[in-house]
């Protein structure tokens, strides 16, 4: 999974993308599935408010089971 940062600002929410930045360090550093998990999360919750966009998303979902 790629994620790209956007030039959008978080205003009254979370920075997510950083966030997402932290846990991937970790989960490189760790490789603990957990923190992979939290990484997606926050890589997702990112391009969900507009402050990331997911390229290459090859990571499994519920609607593609």
């Amino acid at each position: 999974m790629r994620v790209v940062k956007t030039l959008k600002v978080p205003e009254g929410i979370p920075d997510y993308y950083s966030i997402h930045l932290g846990w991937a360090r970790r989960a490189e550093v760790s490789q603990e599935n957990s923190d992979i998990a939290a990484s997606i999360h926050y890589a997702r919750l990112a391009e969900e408010f507009g402050l990331a966009v997911i390229e290459d998303d090859d990571t499994w979902s519920e609607g593609s089971l």
